[in-house]
């Protein structure tokens, strides 16, 4: 339409007359352009899709544990959620939890990350690699340093229990890849008493395990 536009301008203002065959070829190569701009367009929210981080299943034989946390800081309230997979995706183990205690995002996650280490032992496990999305105590962990704060000291105790196991690892991941156990820990801060499962997967993040296992 817009070559036909042009193409009557230039008849009009007396400039050289365009053939019929020239304009059908610039439609032509116009739509190519249009096509592929489309294309490119395309890929790029793919890739950008594809970024995205996911949880990934650990190694065979190995079974992952997620932590978070969720705080309320109004009513002075966290949440706790902690799950544990094997290598197909399946729930092997989850801890809901809340506790009256008022604290740092930091505290929190600290706080948590004690508790699947202690859930983890009680349930017999030995060979475990940890999950977290709080970077300052995956750091912490992996690092030895020591921090005299109250959550620094709730992250040394929580390697204690873990240099108990056999074998230990810990890794941090971004929230999009820790989806599920954020989920249990927002779904905690309702709770009022703790809850553990063994080889069930809760309602509140089934859709997300799901997915996750495909």
């Amino acid at each position: 339409m817009k070559g036909l536009w042009s193409r009557r301008n230039n008849t009009y203002h007396g400039k050289e007359f365009q053939h019929p065959t020239a304009l059908h070829q610039q439609a032509k190569t116009d739509l190519a352009v249009y096509q592929e701009a489309i294309t490119e367009d395309r890929a790029v929210k793919f890739n950008a899709r594809a970024g995205v981080p996911k949880w990934k299943k650990p190694e065979v034989g190995s079974l992952k544990v997620n932590w978070d946390a969720a705080v309320n800081l109004e009513e002075g309230r966290i949440g706790i959620g902690v799950l544990i997979r094997d290598h197909d995706g399946l729930v092997m183990g989850s801890l809901r939890a809340s506790r009256n205690l008022k604290g740092t995002p930091f505290f929190a996650e600290a706080y948590d990350l004690l508790l699947a280490a202690v859930f983890c032992k009680e349930i017999g496990l030995t060979h475990v690699c940890l999950e977290g999305d709080s970077k300052q105590v995956v750091d912490l962990l992996q690092n030895c340093a020591r921090n005299w704060s109250l959550g620094g000291c709730l992250v040394e105790d929580a390697r204690e229990i873990l240099n108990s196991y056999a074998a230990w690892s810990v890794t941090h991941v971004y929230r999009e890849a820790n989806m599920a156990s954020h989920l249990l820990a927002n779904n905690a801060l309702e709770a009022t008493e703790d809850t553990y499962d063994l080889e069930t997967c809760p309602s509140c993040i089934f859709p997300i395990v799901s997915k996750e296992m495909l």
